[in-house]
């Protein structure tokens, strides 16, 4: 009895030394995981890399940095590979670097362009460099290692071109697709249409369509006035009378000059010459008037051409 109540003291007091020694490690390894992730100077290190294969000559391949760290450290920018020549076949052509804030410090995003110029002879692995990022914090240098990535290249044709029934193996690129020109042609037509339209309204205003029938009154009364004997006064007169009454589409007097005027005011220029036409027609049909002399005939046909002139749009 005494010895069964021994035991049992015995395995009741190693039970819980047991325990106790379970929670006293659990305790220090919680504690020294907990104090190392406090004392840790890069909190998350991520290398973002794209597919590992398919890469043929002049092909960029991007690779991105995701470095957070606590609030005091400073990225080393002379870590960072340089622009350039990286190996005879790899070139760094572009380097991004983003800093933000965080919650525990600073993010810095850095995006590193390369371009390959490896034409192998048959696929084959080739190696992006690695490199060591610096920080610094309060003086004391801090690394921190960009592992190098690995790839396959493949060459952009086989090393034997084969030919079978006339086929040949290498063939051109696709052609490019043709471009629609139908808005382009149409806004060209129209633009085209348009300036017909103003060449033609132009040509009007300045009496250059001389073949329109506004252009073809005082045309053929000048060339009849020029082979009328000097003596015809009244065949003079009567053909630049109906050439005037032609023009303005009635019978013209001179008390409608006025309103003549108010719709053809090109020809109000000629005012003293109408006036003198119609005071010399009055003094012919109600008067006693010579047959007519050289002066006064010159002076009906020199007011023909003017109206000619004016109807031209040459004056």
């Amino acid at each position: 009895m005494p010895n069964q109540l021994a035991s049992i003291f015995y395995n009741g007091q190693f039970k819980q030394m047991h325990i106790k020694f379970i929670m006293v490690v659990f305790v220090s390894v919680f504690l020294s995981a907990c104090s190392s992730s406090i004392n840790e100077a890069v909190t998350s290190f991520q290398v973002q890399t794209p597919r590992p294969f398919g890469y043929v000559i002049g092909d960029e391949i991007k690779q991105r940095i995701i470095v957070d760290v606590r609030k005091g450290l400073t990225l080393q920018l002379s870590s960072i590979p340089s622009k350039g020549e990286v190996n005879r076949w790899l070139n760094l052509n572009n380097i991004a670097i983003d800093q933000s804030k965080t919650q525990q410090g600073i993010r810095y995003q850095i995006e590193l362009t390369y371009q390959l110029f490896y034409a192998p002879l048959e696929v084959k692995m080739l190696e992006l460099p690695g490199f060591t990022l610096q920080f610094s914090q309060f003086g004391k240098p801090i690394e921190k290692s960009v592992p190098s990535w690995f790839f396959t290249s493949a060459p952009l044709r086989e090393l034997a071109i084969r030919k079978e029934a006339g086929k040949e193996y290498m063939r051109p690129d696709t052609p490019a697709p043709y471009l629609d020109a139908s808005a382009t042609l149409n806004r060209l037509i129209a633009g085209l249409l348009i300036a017909i339209m103003i060449a033609v309204y132009l040509a009007w205003l300045y009496g250059l369509l001389t073949f329109l029938p506004r252009y073809q009154i005082f045309k053929r009364p000048a060339r009849q006035l020029a082979k009328l004997p000097d003596n015809d006064l009244a065949g003079r007169l009567s053909i630049m009378h109906k050439a005037l009454n032609q023009l303005n589409g009635k019978p013209l007097f001179k008390h409608q000059l006025h309103d003549f005027y108010q719709r053809f005011p090109v020809y109000q220029q000629l005012h003293s010459e109408l006036i003198w036409f119609f005071n010399y027609s009055n003094q012919h049909y109600f008067s006693e008037l010579s047959p007519g002399n050289p002066t006064e005939n010159a002076k009906i046909t020199a007011l023909c051409q003017q109206c000619l002139q004016i109807e031209r749009g040459k004056r």
